[in-house]
């Protein structure tokens, strides 16, 4: 009998204490949604540098006389796309290693 009553009151202060946990570390709303739209902007950021470098890729390729000079296209779109930090692997970038977890989805 005693033994099932410490099994009951151990498992009644472990459901109640991990909504407390979670009520603490939770942000308030106003801080979700700054991060979600400075998320939302890095990421259009993005998207746009991505757009323009293809678009200077296609501008390359179009102009293109031969195959070596579409190959050389590539290579610089390449080489470029390559210097470009990515921001989600560098460190301290959103979701990266020391950097800012997002919003947990709802």
């Amino acid at each position: 009998m005693r033994k099932t009553v410490v099994s009951v009151a151990a498992a009644l202060s472990l459901a109640l204490a991990v909504p407390v946990f979670a009520a603490e570390e939770g942000q308030s709303s106003a801080d979700t949604a700054a991060s979600f739209e400075r998320m939302k902007a890095d990421h259009i950021k993005r998207l746009d540098d991505r757009i323009k470098s293809l678009q200077s890729e296609r501008s390359c390729a179009q102009g293109a006389k031969d195959q070596n000079e579409l190959k050389a296209c590539r290579m610089k779109h390449k080489a470029e796309m390559r210097g470009r930090p990515d921001d989600m692997r560098r460190k301290g970038g959103p979701g990266g290693p020391g950097g800012p977890m997002p919003p947990p989805s709802q």
